[in-house]
């Protein structure tokens, strides 16, 4: 199968326009199999046992296109059961940078660049991760600065880490966080307590002032998804 028409695993403001709808489109059809009869024969075998992580992915991917100001459907309800991914390889995930990569010398870019080394690697997925645990935000950063992380295991690291469910209130964290950089525009409290209006507020000027530390974070769409 053509790495165009799998399920990709980078995060999706890393992907064009054109390949953003194309994997959409490819989840609205999946999702729509997986809730039907002969689900098992439609979708991707490694997939299979994953449903309700290609529904989050789904809608990872509408509020990517939201964010750049595309139409889409809404959301679609996931179970409230804790989402398991398909182990993600090594390789795998290389050869979805390179097929990125390529796509980016012809021109066809996403929102967030793609990371040239470990610290612009780093900056793109740190307000997911501080999302997720402290700790190992802390950690990491220790590693990058230090330059003790290989890329490749860096990648492999921090896309296996977005996979996981942020708690509420690491989702606030970031988000304050974040809202620093947009705070001279903002007329919002980060102390409020809808984090999907502080969450709107952060996306919405970060794009109309092109904050470009924000618009290379993969926190600016992905932590929307799980609220």
């Amino acid at each position: 199968m053509s790495i165009a028409n799998r399920v990709l695993n980078l995060d999706p403001g890393f992907l064009d326009d054109d390949l953003l709808s194309e994997q959409t489109r490819l989840l609205v059809g999946l999702v729509g199999d997986s809730r039907g009869h002969g689900a098992d024969e439609r979708v991707p075998e490694e997939w299979r046992g994953h449903e309700d992580a290609l529904v989050l992915r789904l809608n990872q991917l509408m509020v990517e296109m939201s964010l750049r100001g595309q139409a889409v459907p809404g959301v679609v309800k996931v179970s409230g059961e804790a989402i398991i991914w398909p182990p993600l390889q090594a390789p795998a995930l290389a050869e979805e940078i390179l097929f990125i990569q390529t796509r980016g010398e012809l021109g066809r870019k996403g929102r967030i660049r793609l990371p040239r080394n470990d610290h612009e690697l780093w900056a793109s997925y740190k307000y997911s991760l501080l999302a997720r645990n402290r700790q190992a935000y802390h950690s990491f950063g220790r590693q990058v600065a230090a330059r003790s992380a290989p890329m490749e295991r860096l990648w492999l690291a921090l896309v296996n880490a977005a996979r996981i469910a942020p708690p509420e209130g690491g989702i606030r964290n970031a988000l304050q966080h974040m809202w620093g950089y947009v705070s001279d525009y903002s007329n919002l409290s980060p102390q409020m307590d809808d984090l999907d209006a502080l969450a709107g507020d952060v996306q919405q000027l970060a794009m109309q002032h092109e904050v470009s530390y924000l618009l290379n974070s993969t926190a600016l769409g992905e932590l929307r998804a799980w609220l």
